[in-house]
């Protein structure tokens, strides 16, 4: 893979996909008959986790060690030197010099190029404030087809924070470059996603609808919901006003749905009564998170089984 470094979505065209599904498939099956391999033994992996993470950050250490790699990391940033006021690029600049590959979760939104400029070393967006989260997408994309066996024709619903959820921004550039497509997104009005998303997805020929309640989603084949993203909110009170009110039920459920997704974690925006239901793919998604990132480690690094 010429990729080098993944820093947004936009670099996910249909060849580097059907190539990552490719490999995140092999590592499947490593992780079934074998657990662990040696693949990635003489390297060391780098995790720069700024933000609070717990699926990223553990599926990549699962990944990495999975693969033999060894592992440096910072989690937070009270016992570094950015308490010191140290730049984010001179930090990434050293931390290349300790590691083969970086893989960053960074606050701000721009965060992950301004690392991937400094890194000397393969470099990996692991979300960047609420602008992007290109490998989740590829989890996404990738339990997608594996369920439903296609990306195509399909109608899905995104809620309930297109605004500020990074995860569904990088789902939709993905998934916008598939045929037949139908995307809604369920949010308050205060919430919409943003209009050069939709632009975008528009100029892509994906049909777009907008809506203010679950009830007026239009058969959706899949629903994709992330949580209210409460450390964003300007305003907290917006937060408290909609955090109960967008929740899905099985109640609420349209009969049309065949997959329920999140990337997690889970606040108020999935009954658990849901999670009975077979349509509930989230636990799945996450487990896929490991292949998927162990592909990507294997891969940036220039190791193939």
């Amino acid at each position: 893979m010429a990729l080098e470094k993944l820093t947004s979505a936009r670099q996910l065209t249909l060849p580097v996909l059907e190539e990552i599904f490719h490999v995140a498939e092999q590592m499947r099956q490593v992780c079934q008959k074998h657990g662990r391999i040696t693949l990635l033994s003489d390297k060391m992996i780098g995790l720069v986790f700024l933000e609070p993470s717990s699926r990223t950050l553990l599926s990549f250490q699962s990944a990495a060690q999975r693969l033999g790699a060894g592992i440096v990391f910072i989690q937070g940033v009270g016992s570094t030197s950015f308490e010191k006021g140290e730049s984010l690029s001179d930090a990434i600049r050293v931390f290349s010099g300790y590691c083969d590959l970086i893989v960053a979760r960074l606050p701000k939104s721009g965060d992950a190029q301004i690392a991937a400029d400094a890194s000397d070393v393969p470099f990996i967006n692991a979300g960047d404030g609420g602008n992007e989260h290109p490998t989740q997408s590829l989890v996404d994309t990738f339990t997608i087809r594996e369920e439903l066996g296609t990306l195509s024709h399909l109608n899905y619903a995104f809620g309930f924070d297109p605004l500020q959820s990074r995860s569904i921004h990088s789902l939709c550039m993905v998934l916008s470059q598939f045929e037949d497509l139908g995307f809604e997104f369920v949010s308050p009005p205060e919430l919409r996603a943003p209009k050069s998303l939709i632009q975008q997805c528009q100029e892509r020929g994906v049909r777009v609808r907008e809506s203010d309640r679950i009830a007026d989603l239009h058969s959706p084949d899949v629903i994709y919901l992330n949580r209210l993203q409460e450390e964003r909110f300007p305003d907290r009170a917006l937060f408290e006003k909609y955090r109960y009110e967008y929740r899905l039920t099985p109640e609420q459920i349209p009969t049309s749905a065949r997959l329920i997704l999140d990337p997690l974690p889970r606040v108020d925006e999935i009954a658990l009564e849901v999670d009975a239901l077979p349509i509930a793919g989230y636990f799945r998604q996450a487990r896929n998170g490991v292949y998927i990132r162990m592909a990507l480690l294997s891969m940036l690094l220039g190791r193939s089984l």
